[in-house]
């Protein structure tokens, strides 16, 4: 007994980390060391892909797991904040951008220092830029996919209901999905974050020369034939901290409107199964939303 419960948890922690995520891991950590191994002092913008890919790996670890909340009878799409693998694979393609740009930057300090200053403009403007698109980018087409949904595996309709039913897409059973003016909210303001944050910068950028809009920034190869630092937009601060918290919160906006079910509606949607299966889908539901167990309760 005890040789079988130790290798469920083994097998439980194995799918818990899952192999996409350790290649996601082992190609972020040995990038990032080459970038350390140019010897960065600063290490603030290095903060960037590291925020980016934790954001990857928190929707990585949730797409590895969710299966385990729903049973075998009956698959329940529960995407409460759109399909978390393509925002991790956004999040971590940008991610990796950034840190090839930052490798970029790090190597041309050390093989044309001279040259370095003449990059404020451009590297400023792209590397803002990849970083707030990774957090915009995973929102833009939520609408498709933030949805309850439940899909059966066996055509467990009742025989009535079988009856009047010619496609297999009218099985499926959409529960809850995005309210439209939950999706304007989100549209508008993931849209004018991004736009705000990039114009913001970029002005900020056109006035570099100014004491006020920027900081110097020295890279690994600052100093060799008296290259300068390069200069960094004050409102690198700004984004590095705005961007992910607005998505965090327009993520949480999503999760709670999608996970507003009435349960009387829940009950009238599912009232051509059979009493087996609506037992069994609540209580699959129940598991993984707690306020639909509270609502259930009162009833």
């Amino acid at each position: 007994m005890s040789d079988n419960n130790s290798d469920e948890k083994a097998l439980l922690l194995r799918e818990l980390l899952g192999e996409t995520l350790f290649r996601d891991i082992i190609i972020f950590i040995i990038l990032y060391l080459f970038i350390l191994a140019q010897s960065w002092e600063n290490l603030f913008l290095l903060l960037f892909p590291i925020i980016t890919f934790a954001y990857s790996v928190f929707f990585r670890i949730i797409n590895t797991n969710k299966w385990r909340t729903t049973s075998n009878n009956t698959q329940i799409h529960y995407n409460p904040i759109g399909l978390e693998k393509k925002h991790a694979n956004r999040l971590f393609f940008t991610a990796i951008l950034q840190l090839i740009l930052l490798f970029w930057i790090g190597a041309e300090s050390y093989y044309h220092p001279q040259l370095i200053q003449s990059y404020d403009l451009f590297f400023n403007i792209i590397f803002n830029f990849l970083y707030t698109f990774g957090f915009y980018w995973i929102l833009i087409d939520v609408w498709n996919y933030s949805k309850i949904v439940i899909r059966f595996k066996n055509n467990k309709l009742n025989t009535q209901a079988q009856n009047n039913t010619l496609l297999k897409s009218n099985l499926d059973k959409v529960i809850s999905q995005l309210k439209l003016k939950s999706f304007k909210i989100v549209s508008v303001v993931n849209l004018s974050t991004f736009i705000f944050l990039n114009v913001l910068n970029i002005s900020f950028t056109l006035f570099i020369d100014n004491t006020f809009s920027r900081f110097s920034y020295y890279l690994p190869g600052t100093g060799i034939e008296g290259s300068l630092p390069i200069n960094i937009s004050v409102v690198s601060f700004l984004i590095v901290i705005i961007s992910p918290l607005v998505t965090s919160f327009l993520l949480i906006l999503i999760y709670k409107d999608l996970n507003s079910i009435n349960p009387a509606d829940f009950e009238n949607l599912l009232k051509e199964l059979s009493e087996e299966d609506r037992k069994n889908i609540v209580e699959n539901l129940t598991k993984i939303n707690k306020k639909f167990n509270r609502d259930l309760a009162r009833e």
